[in-house]
């Protein structure tokens, strides 16, 4: 006699829900590393658009920042040495108590406020660690390491090197994404 078995049986519903809660628990893992990963490139987009910002600034101050040139040579070749924007290490030498829009700012000022906007907006870029990776000098060339080093006062050129800093949640930054610190560095023609 044969009997007709109908439904299923406790163990293949056991596997299903098995298989079921795998697939649930992989999709919050990728979930996860989804909003990590957009994240930092919402931190990445901060740093360009800060980048931008003090560029403009810089280039609306480039008689601050390098010295002029007799007539026959290029107006602006060497960076002079007691502009407010060269940071080749450490943290940067000016603070500012007010950034209220629309007053007459010196380029210090300026300077002084995008240093105020890029704290609020990167994490962490406050920390002492961050902004000893903060760095904008006249050029630079990279060390042994790969970490870029600034050419000093005695560059001749008008190119400047802009790096900025934060803090990613995980270590997924550095060469061998191994490091938390991350960073943006760009070089743009003053």
């Amino acid at each position: 006699m044969k009997k007709n078995s109908q439904g299923f049986s406790l163990i293949e519903v056991l596997i299903t829900i098995v298989l079921t809660t795998i697939g649930i628990l992989g999709m919050v893992a990728l979930q996860s590393k989804s909003i990590q990963y957009t994240q930092d490139a919402v931190n990445r987009n901060t740093a360009i658009a800060l980048t931008n910002e003090l560029v403009e600034i810089m280039r609306a101050n480039r008689d601050v920042i390098f010295v002029k040139k007799p007539p026959l040579e290029p107006m602006y070749s060497q960076l002079a040495d007691t502009s407010a924007f060269y940071k080749a290490s450490g943290a940067f030498d000016f603070t500012v108590a007010d950034c209220k829009a629309g007053r007459a700012q010196t380029a210090k000022h300026q300077a002084g406020c995008w240093l105020k906007k890029a704290q609020a907006l990167l994490p962490a870029a406050s920390d002492a660690t961050i902004a000893g990776s903060f760095m904008v000098c006249p050029s630079y060339k990279l060390d042994t390491t790969g970490k870029p080093v600034c050419a000093g006062s005695s560059y001749s050129g008008s190119t400047m090197a802009i790096q900025l800093a934060w803090r990613s949640k995980e270590k997924v930054c550095g060469p061998n994404s191994n490091s938390d610190i991350c960073t943006y560095t760009t070089r743009v023609e003053l």
